[in-house]
C-alpha cells in the first residue's frame, strides 16, 4: 500500500464553484443573443433595400395610405381574407336579410322615400354618404368600437379604389346604399342617364361580390318624381333623413356631437358624411356620438333594420324636393 500524500489539496467550496459556472454560462448566453442581434439588424436592411429598389418609393410601405386603402398599395391577401369574411357574413345574416327585404318593401309599398321610420323602440339609423374613402375604416373603427351598425351610401365611381372599407363595413353587419355612379343631380338629368346613375352604381358593388343595394339616396338630397319612380322600378327605396347634422361645415367635433345628440329621438335617420371632402371633425365627433347616444339607451341599427323594428308611417315629409 502506498503511503498517503500529505500534500494540502485545492478543493473549490460548492457555491463559488456554481456561481463560476453560472457566470460563463450567461456570458455565453450574452454574447449568442449579440451575435443573433446583429445577425438579424442585417438581414433586417437588407430587406429594406431590397423592397425600396423593387418599389421605387417608400409609398407602398407607408402604413397611413395602406390604411386609406388605395387599391395598388393595398395586399392582396388582406383584401380576400376581408371579401371571404364578407360572404360568410352575408351567409349567416341571410334570414335576417330575408326580414329587412320584406320591411323594405313593405315600406316602398306605402311610400317612395322615408325619413323618419317609427317610434316603437329606441333605435336610430346612422348614416354615411359620399363614400368610400379615406375616411371610412375611421368611420368603421368607431362604429366597431361602439357596438353600432351604420348605412352607407357610397359613390360608386369611388367602389374601385377602395374596396376594402366596403368589404369590412358588409363583414361587420353595416348596410351599403347607391349614391349614384358619379354623384349627380339626377333633377337635371335625362331619364336614361338618370337610370344609368343608379345602375351603374348597383353593377358596381355586385362586381365586388357585394350585395345589391335596397336603398339609394340621392345626392344634394334633390329629387322629383323620376327620380322616385327611377328608384322604384330598381325596388330602391329612397332614404332622406331626419336629422342633417352638417358635419361638411363643422369645425368642432364636441360641438358637432352635441348637435347631433340633442336632437336624437327614436326612428331618427341620421345624416354624416365619410367621403366628399376633409372628414377629419366627422371621424372625431362619431366616437362622441356613439357614446352618447348609447348612454341615452338609443342602439344604433341599420336603415333596414330601423324599418323592421320601427314600420313608418305612410305620410313622410319631404325633406327637399326639386321642382318636377
Amino acid at each position: 500500500m502506498s503511503a498517503p500524500d500529505d500534500r494540502p489539496q485545492r478543493t473549490e467550496p460548492g457555491a463559488e464553484r456554481q456561481l463560476r459556472i453560472a457566470l460563463s454560462r450567461a456570458e455565453h448566453h450574452r454574447r449568442r443573443r449579440r451575435v443573433a442581434l446583429v445577425a438579424a439588424l442585417t438581414l433586417l436592411v437588407v430587406l429594406v433595400a431590397v423592397v425600396a429598389t423593387s418599389s421605387g418609393s417608400s409609398a407602398a410601405w407607408d402604413p397611413v395610405r395602406l390604411r386609406e386603402g388605395a387599391i395598388e398599395e393595398l395586399p392582396k391577401l388582406r383584401l380576400e381574407q376581408q371579401a371571404n369574411a364578407a360572404t360568410a357574413a352575408l351567409q349567416r345574416q341571410k334570414h335576417q336579410r330575408a326580414k329587412e327585404d320584406d320591411a323594405v318593401a313593405a315600406t316602398l309599398a306605402k311610400t317612395p322615400f322615408v325619413r323618419q321610420a317609427g317610434a316603437q323602440h329606441r333605435e336610430v339609423a346612422l348614416t354615411f354618404d359620399d363614400g368610400p374613402g379615406i375616411y371610412t375604416e375611421r368611420i368603421l373603427d368607431a362604429l366597431r368600437r361602439g357596438h353600432a351598425k351604420g348605412t352607407f351610401f357610397t359613390v360608386g365611381r369611388q367602389i374601385g379604389s377602395f374596396p376594402l372599407p366596403l368589404q369590412r363595413s358588409v363583414a361587420e353587419g353595416n348596410e351599403i346604399g347607391d349614391h349614384t355612379w358619379n354623384h349627380a343631380d339626377l333633377t337635371k338629368l335625362a331619364p336614361k342617364d338618370l337610370t344609368a346613375e343608379i345602375t351603374d352604381q348597383a353593377a358596381a358593388l355586385q362586381q365586388d361580390g357585394l350585395p345589391r343595394p335596397r336603398l339609394f339616396r340621392p345626392p344634394y338630397g334633390a329629387y322629383n318624381d323620376a327620380t322616385l319612380a327611377a328608384t322604384a322600378k330598381q325596388k330602391m327605396l329612397t332614404v332622406m333623413w331626419t336629422i342633417d347634422s352638417s358635419d361638411y361645415m363643422a369645425t368642432d367635433p364636441v360641438a358637432l356631437s352635441k348637435y347631433v345628440l340633442g336632437l336624437a329621438q327614436p326612428g331618427a335617420i341620421i345624416l354624416m358624411h365619410d367621403g366628399g371632402g376633409n372628414r377629419t371633425v366627422t371621424s372625431q365627433a362619431l366616437p362622441l356620438i356613439v357614446r352618447g347616444l348609447s348612454k341615452a339607451g338609443f342602439k344604433m341599427v341599420t336603415v333596414p333594420r330601423l324599418l323592421l323594428d320601427n314600420p313608418p308611417d305612410a305620410n313622410q315629409t319631404a325633406v327637399q324636393r326639386a321642382a318636377a
